[in-house]
């Protein structure tokens, strides 16, 4: 049996990352350019795709930044809607499951009423941990935006080695860096070929972005 906590525990916890994200030190890297401070990046209107096990160490900067997240339906995502909105995030129902018909629909609804940044948690509901899913590719298609990898990493965190993900959780105050890839356009109308190495591809990237990220955390030992 699935234990679904009730949403007022829910939003007691997303209080409590609240407070915590406020203490991390974060910087950020985009493509090759300087490390600066995540809130000097004017996220565009594109798709970030990330893997789940960095969800922690971004959803502070995708609520703060206005991002529309995409969160599937069910239990699961029925609490981290609940705890992404208290923190200030917008979120959009749906999967990429069965051809990610459903995702695609809301995307566009959302995108229709503003613009502004996408997050899409490319890997889950269930993994393999950082192998992106097609729909991801069929999504950036559908939509006529690019997809830009991002992952994060941090100088002191816990891994919650029981997720499939290794879901990680920054210790208060450490240093978080957040590492962005450049943009990968997608062709409308790319066939199962195509959309096969693009998903790929993307995978690829994000596993470059998080290297780099992690390599910029360790790096300062000592400071945080």
């Amino acid at each position: 049996m699935t234990f679904s906590p009730p949403s007022a525990l829910v939003r007691l916890l997303a209080r409590g990352y609240a407070l915590l994200f406020r203490s991390l030190r974060l910087e950020s890297v985009v493509e090759d350019l300087p490390v600066t401070h995540p809130r000097d990046y004017s996220f565009p209107s594109e798709l970030f795709a990330l893997s789940e096990r960095d969800v922690f160490g971004l959803a502070g900067i995708l609520a703060r930044a206005r991002f529309t997240v995409l969160v599937a339906r069910g239990r699961d995502g029925d609490w981290a809607t609940t705890a992404l909105e208290e923190i200030g995030g917008k979120v959009v129902r749906g999967a990429f499951r069965r051809g990610g018909a459903s995702a695609y629909a809301a995307l566009r609804r959302a995108l229709a009423e503003g613009g502004g940044p996408v997050g899409l948690v490319v890997d889950g509901p269930v993994g393999p941990e950082g192998e992106a899913r097609e729909g991801a590719v069929a999504c950036a298609a559908a939509t006529g935006r690019p997809l830009r990898p991002v992952a994060a990493a941090a100088r002191r965190a816990i891994v919650l080695r029981s997720s499939w993900s290794r879901l990680w959780i920054p210790l208060p105050f450490t240093r978080v860096v957040v590492a962005c890839g450049a943009p990968m356009p997608v062709p409308q109308g790319v066939d199962r070929e195509e959309r096969r190495l693009l998903t790929a591809e993307l995978s690829r990237r994000i596993a470059l972005a998080r290297t780099q990220a992690l390599s910029l955390a360790l790096a300062r030992k000592g400071k945080a």
